[in-house]
């Protein structure tokens, strides 16, 4: 077992985290599905503590949410809650690409490609499972860029929920129409055309949310 003191500075509570969130992003949590303390504390061999700083992290970002005494478990993000985060989202990344794209980047437009090439395989195997990985990968990169720790924060949470409740609307979105956007996107960082990149991001804007 690992003493509570040591909680803040062990690397148990990212372990959990990224375990918990791994298995959210890839399905095999579902939203709904009931986390237990006590169950991962006995996985992972530890106290409940450093499961329970894990857990709220996650609440933080709005991927698991819990009612006092009575459960903690998946967040059920609705189609509707979805199309919201979404245009916080775009708001987010609007603000993001001004701050970063400020010169060719061919460097960064190479890495980003990687992730494009694998969300059209995904795209053309009809992984959307994988398409959501690649998707995830390719934007994320951008956020690392970024000096602005609140604009980053604000960012990891809004992802996460967009992500959740992208995999598990009614239909799929338009994802040629993303493919798309993803490319002129890594033209415009190429070159360093910022204003470019904002017209892609506010062009994610038009990419329906499925409601029924």
């Amino acid at each position: 077992m690992i003493d509570d003191a040591e909680v803040t500075t062990s690397p148990v509570v990212n372990t959990i985290y990224a375990h918990l969130l791994g298995a959210i992003s890839e399905g095999t949590l579902e939203p709904g599905d009931r986390i237990s303390d006590a169950q991962l504390a006995g996985e992972f061999g530890v106290s409940r503590t450093p499961v329970r700083e894990a857990i709220q992290r996650l609440r933080d970002i709005g991927v698991i949410e819990a009612s006092a005494n009575r459960f903690t478990r998946v967040a059920v993000v609705t189609p509707p809650q979805t199309a919201k985060a979404m245009t916080v989202w775009v708001a987010l990344y609007s603000a993001l690409v001004l701050e970063v794209i400020t010169e060719p980047n061919p460097e960064l437009a190479e890495r980003m490609e990687r992730d494009h090439d694998e969300f059209n395989a995904s795209l053309a195997s009809g992984d959307f499972v994988g398409m959501a990985r690649a998707n995830f990968a390719f934007f994320d990169r951008l956020a690392h860029l970024t000096t602005n720790e609140v604009l980053a924060r604000s960012i990891t949470s809004v992802v996460h929920m967009v992500r959740l409740g992208s995999m598990h609307l009614p239909e799929a979105i338009d994802v040629s129409r993303l493919s798309r956007l993803q490319s002129e996107l890594l033209a415009a960082i190429r070159v360093g055309d910022r204003d470019a990149a904002v017209a892609v991001i506010a062009g994610l804007r038009d990419i329906r949310i499925p409601q029924d």
